[in-house]
């Protein structure tokens, strides 16, 4: 009876170990898997901190240009990516604290002890490529890529027809530098002097036929107008307004960010980017009366700081893309050529050598060309189409009536292209750069003119970081086995939010 009672006592021990040991074992287990719970769950709530920091964007930039940007100065002007932490760790916090539910209490509990944004990608960053993939993400849903590549095939035909062309400017030059030199030569030939030391008159060439006027000083005297008033539609005003662009973003030190764009815009993203400005900046045919500006379009092109002086300089591209067209198609009417000719050849008169009538020629036909192109501009500011190439059906003027161009009340044609395909053209000359930083200008004027966004900047917008948060922990089912050794566990976490991605 004795033995039977201490094997009874062995089988007992036995089994209590047994018990104590697959306990140690479940609660291990269990510790375990609530390790990775914390983990994923560390994960988790990282982008979760991140998504909701990045819910805060710039609400008057999503309203009035449909794009996602987070303020990163928080309305100060000040690129601040302490607040930005501050308000990543407050979310976290929030997120993270302790609560008891009615189905039990969380065991997932963790804190988090240090947030940092290890990087940043700012709108200006990379020559503006991050505003230009904004705001081609903005309008790829609205412009998809045949219809970007109709534009695009618009403004390589006006750039290569362009590149065709013989420079105009320079044969009206050349042709007033052949008559002025032939003048002189003329007047030294017709001078001579007596035994006595008096002048004596040689035989004198000829007088000009018919008194035919130089069309090279009609078009001096048409420029002493002033280009905008050349040009300018009768009944229409140009715009006053002004602006400082001494801080622009071409000007300015911008904030800059770390971190690399994955995407490097094309083509087609160029092609967005300008269709999604355009209507926002608006220009002289659709002006912007509520704008910094009113002719935005104008001041992407020029940079100036007026609507005036923007103007001026988008009218002389403007003519000189004409006045090329135009000089292009004159060398190749006979009838045109004929009339230049026979107006070079009474303006030279009888001293006038092949070469110099050859010279005089094809500056009187830029002269005109020029002078068709006063007509063409001045029709698509009034809301007309002029054709790339024009014909002898839709020419205006007339060399014996050069000056009349002033009175001319052209409208332009059924076909052709209007002032916006033009400033198409004229865009796609300008770097991304440039195109991308004069747009934010137009947009941080628009926004500093609203109440509580006077200090906003541009390039303090960020469309995207990266967020590195450490987390800590307590073991909870270890907890038999004492805190040393076991003190808990310690997690870091990165995530990345980019909008649009």
């Amino acid at each position: 009876m004795r033995g039977a009672g201490r094997q009874e006592a062995f089988v007992t021990v036995s089994f209590c170990l047994l018990i104590t040991v697959m306990g140690a074992l479940m609660l291990c287990l269990l510790e375990y898997a609530r390790f990775y719970g914390l983990k994923e769950d560390a994960g988790e709530w990282t982008n979760l901190a991140l998504e909701s920091l990045f819910a805060g964007y710039q609400p008057v930039l999503l309203e009035e240009y449909g794009m996602f940007f987070l303020d990163g100065g928080f309305g100060t002007g000040t690129l601040n990516l302490a607040r930005a932490e501050e308000e990543a760790q407050a979310m976290l916090h929030q997120s993270l604290s302790a609560k008891k539910t009615d189905a039990g209490i969380n065991l997932y509990r963790m804190q988090a002890e240090e947030t940092e944004l290890v990087s940043c990608l700012l709108a200006a960053d990379e020559d503006g490529k991050v505003f230009a993939m904004q705001a081609a993400k903005t309008m790829k849903s609205v412009i998809g890529q045949r219809a970007a590549k109709k534009i695009l095939e618009q403004i390589t035909e006006v750039e290569s027809k362009t590149q065709q062309t013989d420079k105009p400017g320079e044969a009206i030059k050349e042709a007033q530098e052949a008559l002025d030199q032939m003048k002189a030569q003329q007047e030294a030939a017709n001078v001579g002097k007596t035994p006595d030391g008096k002048p004596q008159d040689k035989e004198a060439a000829p007088p000009a036929e018919g008194g035919q006027k130089n069309p090279l000083e009609v078009i001096k005297a048409i420029k002493k107008d002033g280009i905008l008033a050349l040009v300018w539609p009768k009944g229409k005003t140009v715009s006053e307004k002004t602006v400082n662009a001494d801080h622009c973003m071409m000007k300015r030190a911008r904030y800059q960010g770390n971190m690399k764009l994955k995407e490097t815009p094309g083509w087609y993203e160029r092609i967005l980017t300008q269709e999604f400005i355009k209507p926002l900046a608006k220009n002289a045919v659709s002006p912007n009366a509520d704008g910094a500006l009113s002719y935005g379009t104008e001041y992407i092109i020029c940079g100036r700081e007026s609507d005036k002086e923007n103007m001026k300089g988008t009218v002389k591209r403007l003519l000189a893309i004409r006045e090329g067209m135009n000089f292009l198609y004159l060398k190749t009417d006979a009838a045109k050529c004929a009339e230049a000719a026979a107006a070079a050849a009474a303006i030279a008169g009888l001293a006038g050598s092949p070469a110099v009538l050859a010279i005089a020629e094809a500056g009187i036909l830029a002269a005109w060309a020029y002078v068709e192109s006063i007509c063409d501009v001045k029709a698509l500011l009034s809301g007309g189409k002029i054709p790339l190439l024009k014909n002898g059906a839709c020419w205006q003027t007339q060399l014996s009536n050069l000056a009349g161009v002033l009175e001319t009340d052209y409208k332009g044609e059924a076909e052709g292209l209007p002032y916006e395909r033009y400033l198409d053209a004229l865009l796609y000359m300008k770097t991304l750069k440039e195109t991308a930083y004069r747009s934010m200008d137009l947009m941080e004027w628009h926004l500093n003119r609203i109440d509580g966004y006077s200090q906003c900047r541009m390039d303090a917008m960020a469309a995207g970081a990266q967020l590195s948060v450490r987390y800590g922990a307590d073991t909870l089912f270890l907890g038999i086995f004492g805190k040393k050794g076991m003190d808990g566990y310690e997690f870091c976490k990165q995530a990345e939010y980019i909008y649009g991605q």
